[in-house]
């Protein structure tokens, strides 16, 4: 395994200047989905629904819809791909 040099600046760096040097990923959206839900989700998903379409149903973000899709994954309770997105113009794209 090759060792590969930082181009940025490291945590202590940061904190020497005054900052954390920390940014908060993702946390403007809801992490918090009941079982049932994640289960509707990903069921629809299977189905063939578009994240766009569950985003829209559900009232929530498309990046939330991601989120769960992504657990889900993680937890091998999802087998559909969500690598193709639908572009603006609702044709997919990789």
């Amino acid at each position: 395994m090759a060792i590969i040099e930082r181009k940025k600046k490291s945590r202590k760096e940061f904190l020497e200047n005054g900052r954390s040097g920390l940014v908060y990923v993702l946390g403007k959206y809801e992490n918090v989905f009941s079982e049932s839900l994640l289960e509707e989700i990903t069921e629809l998903y299977e189905e063939g629904y578009e994240v766009e379409d569950l985003a829209e149903t559900f009232n929530r973000p498309v990046m939330e819809i991601i989120m769960a899709l992504l657990h889900q994954a993680d937890e091998e309770k999802i087998t559909r791909a969500f690598a193709y997105r639908r572009g603006k113009d609702g044709n997919h794209s990789k």
